[in-house]
C-alpha cells in the first residue's frame, strides 16, 4: 500500500550525491620500495600462482575482489577492492585513504620472526602532523616498532605498537575482505566481518611536523603474530590552515559557495578557488580561476550548465607563497531530491529469488515535480536497510522502480553479512526515469528472506527518513542528435559545415547559444552572444546549436566543424 508522504523536494543546497574533503588533509603514501611479501591472491587462477607467500604462516591469503579460480568461476561479493584503494571505515578520520600495492607484485612488508625489520620508502614525501599505518596480524596478535625517518635524516621512534590479529580486532580500517587456502584453494568469506585490517596512529611530535616523512622501518618485536604491513597514509602537515564545511547552494544554472574559515583563522589574503568540469585536482602551482579578498563565499554567476557536475576547488591565501591546500566540492546545478518520512518501510517475505520483474504490496512511494522546460537527465537513489530478530543484511532486496513508465533498475540490490545491523545503499546514474518531465513516481520495493510472511518490519525495513531519490535535470533543449527533428534543422546560423566560425542569423534576438556533441555534452555556453561563434577551440565533428532567444523560444540546428 503505498502511504502518505510528506516530501522533502527542492534545488539542493549540498549533501546528497556531493563530494566534499574533510577539516583534515589525509594523503595517502605512495610505497616506492620495501614490499617483500606477495599475499593477496589476483585474477585469474589458482591462489598460489599469484601468491608468493600467505598472512598467517599456516597458509591463508587475502583475496582481491577480481579473483577468480577458473575464468567462469562467479565474481565474488568479498575481498580486497581491485584498484588497491582502502577508504578508512574508523569515523574519526572520515576521507582517510590508503593506496595498497600491486597485487601483482610484492604487497606486504611481512615479519614473520622477532627482530625482522623493514622499510617502505615513500615516493611522494610529506610533511604530518600525524602518520597512519595500514596493518594486520596473522595467527594472533603481534607488536612492532617503528621509526618514521625524515628527508633531513632525521627520525622518530615509536615502540610497543599493538596490532591485533586478523579476525575480531577493533579500529579496523577495512572489514569482512575474506581469505583463501593456497594449499586447496577454499575460500572463506570471513562471514562479512572478517578478515580485518587495522589503522596506527602515529602522531608526529610538533619539532617534527614540518619536515617530510620519506620512509617508515618497521620491526616485529617479541613473540605473537606474524606482522603484515600494507601502507602508510598521513594528514598533511601546511603551516597556512584549510578552509573547512564547504556548502554548495545551486539553482537550475547558478551556484554560491560557501565555507568557514580555518580553525587558525581567517588567511592574511583571503582565498583562491579553482572552478572546473574536470576531476582532475588543482596543483599547488595551478592558476586560480579567482579570488575572495574578504568573505568566505562567491557566487558563481547564472551561465552554468544545468545538469554538468562541476569541480570547485578552495584554498587559503595566507600571502607570498604561502598557501594551504586546496578542498574540494563537487556540485550539480539543476537538482531536485524527495525524501520518505511517513516511517519504516516493510519489506515482503520471499525466499523464491526475487527478479527486476517482481512485485511488492508494500512499497515506498514518492515524487518529484519536474519544472517546466527541464527533463530527466539521471536518478541517484539512496537509503538504509535495517536487520534484526534474527534477520540478516544478506538477506535484504531491494529496487527502485519508476511506475510512470514501468521501468525498474537493472539489477536487484542485495545486502552483506551473516548477522544483524544497517546496510547502506547509495546507487548514482540511473537512467529508468531519463526524458521524463512534469510529476515523476517513483517506489522503493524491498523484499527479505527470513522472517514470518507477508509484509512486515521486524526481521528487516528500509528505514525511515533514509529512502531519498534525486534527478538530476537537462533543458528540454538540450537535444541528442535523435531528439532533432526536421524543424529542428531551420537554418540559424550559417556557413554549415564551418571552419572556425559560425555566424548567427539575428543574433540581436539570441539570449544563449549553447553547443552540444551527438551524446547531449555540452560544449561551449554563450551569453548573449554576437553574431559570430568562435568555435576554433572545438573539435572535428557533428553538433547541436541551441538557441534560446530573448522571446523565450529555443531554436535548434545540427552543424559540422570541419
Amino acid at each position: 500500500m503505498k502511504r502518505k508522504l510528506l516530501i522533502s523536494a527542492g534545488l539542493m543546497a549540498a549533501g546528497l550525491f556531493t563530494n566534499c574533503l574533510y577539516a583534515q588533509d589525509y594523503q595517502p603514501f605512495t610505497v616506492q620500495s620495501g614490499f617483500n611479501a606477495d599475499v593477496i591472491a589476483n585474477g585469474v587462477g589458482p591462489s598460489a600462482s599469484s601468491t608468493t607467500n600467505d598472512v598467517d604462516g599456516v597458509n591463508y591469503a587475502f583475496v582481491s575482489q577480481d579473483f577468480k579460480l577458473t575464468a567462469t568461476s562467479a565474481a565474488l561479493t568479498y575481498g580486497l577492492p581491485t584498484n588497491g584503494m582502502i577508504s578508512s571505515a574508523v569515523t574519526s578520520t572520515p576521507g582517510l585513504t590508503y593506496q595498497m600495492g600491486s597485487y601483482s607484485a610484492n604487497n606486504s612488508l611481512r615479519l614473520q620472526n622477532a627482530n625482522d625489520s623493514g622499510t617502505l620508502q615513500f615516493s611522494n614525501p610529506l610533511a604530518a602532523s600525524v602518520v597512519y599505518m595500514l596493518a594486520t596480524g596473522g595467527s594472533g596478535d603481534c607488536t612492532v616498532d617503528a621509526t618514521v625517518n625524515f628527508t633531513d635524516n632525521t627520525t622518530q621512534t615509536f615502540t610497543g605498537i599493538a596490532i591485533s590479529d586478523w579476525y575480531g580486532g577493533s579500529s579496523y580500517a577495512i572489514q569482512g575482505i575474506g581469505r583463501i587456502n593456497k594449499t586447496n584453494d577454499n575460500l572463506e568469506s570471513g562471514s562479512g566481518t572478517n578478515p580485518r585490517l587495522y589503522q596506527l596512529p602515529l602522531a608526529i611530535s610538533a619539532a617534527n611536523q614540518s619536515k617530510s616523512v620519506k620512509s617508515v622501518t618497521v620491526t616485529k618485536t617479541g613473540t605473537g603474530g606474524i606482522p603484515n604491513i600494507f601502507g602508510f597514509s598521513a594528514n598533511a602537515y601546511n603551516p597556512c590552515g584549510t578552509p573547512d564545511n564547504i556548502m554548495a547552494t545551486t539553482t537550475m544554472t547558478g551556484a554560491t559557495l560557501s565555507w568557514t574559515a580555518p580553525a587558525s583563522g581567517a588567511p592574511a589574503s583571503g582565498y583562491q578557488y579553482y572552478l572546473t568540469t574536470s576531476s582532475t585536482a588543482p596543483t599547488a602551482t595551478t592558476t586560480p580561476t579567482g579570488t575572495v579578498p574578504s568573505g568566505t563565499s562567491v557566487n558563481l554567476g547564472t551561465s552554468l550548465t544545468t545538469g554538468q557536475t562541476y569541480y570547485f576547488w578552495v584554498r587559503s591565501n595566507c600571502g607570498g607563497s604561502s598557501q594551504s591546500f586546496w578542498r574540494l566540492k563537487q556540485f550539480v546545478p539543476g537538482q531536485l531530491s524527495a525524501t520518505y518520512t511517513a516511517g519504516d518501510i516493510s519489506t515482503l517475505y520471499d525466499d523464491s529469488g526475487v527478479t527486476t520483474a517482481s512485485a511488492t504490496s508494500c512499497p515506498g512511494a514518492l515524487s518529484i515535480v519536474i519544472p517546466a522546460g527541464y527533463k530527466v537527465q539521471n536518478t541517484s537513489v539512496s537509503y538504509t536497510m535495517t536487520a534484526a530478530g534474527g534477520g540478516w543484511m544478506s538477506e535484504q532486496r531491494s529496487l527502485l522502480a519508476c511506475t510512470n513508465n514501468s521501468n525498474t533498475e537493472a539489477s536487484i540490490s542485495s545486502g552483506t553479512g551473516s548477522n544483524g545491523g544497517t546496510f547502506s545503499y547509495n546507487r548514482t546514474g540511473l537512467t529508468l526515469a531519463n526524458n521524463l518531465t512534469g510529476t515523476v513516481n517513483f517506489e522503493i520495493r524491498a523484499w527479505r528472506e527470513y522472517g514470518g510472511s507477508g509484509c512486515g518490519t521486524n526481521y528487516n525495513k528500509v528505514d525511515n527518513g533514509t529512502f531519498t531519490v534525486t534527478v538530476t535535470l537537462q533543458p528540454v533543449s538540450a537535444l541528442a542528435t535523435n531528439e532533432v527533428s526536421a524543424k529542428g534543422n531551420e537554418k540559424i546560423a550559417y556557413p554549415n559545415p564551418f571552419a572556425d566560425t559560425l555566424y548567427l542569423e539575428k543574433a540581436e534576438n539570441v539570449k544563449k547559444a549553447v553547443i552540444t556533441d551527438p551524446s547531449g555534452v555540452v560544449v561551449k555556453t554563450i551569453d548573449n552572444p554576437s553574431s559570430e561563434l568562435f568555435l576554433g577551440g572545438v573539435k572535428s565533428g557533428m553538433y547541436i546549436l541551441t538557441l534560446t532567444m530573448k522571446d523565450g523560444s529555443v531554436k535548434s540546428m545540427k552543424t559540422i566543424k570541419k
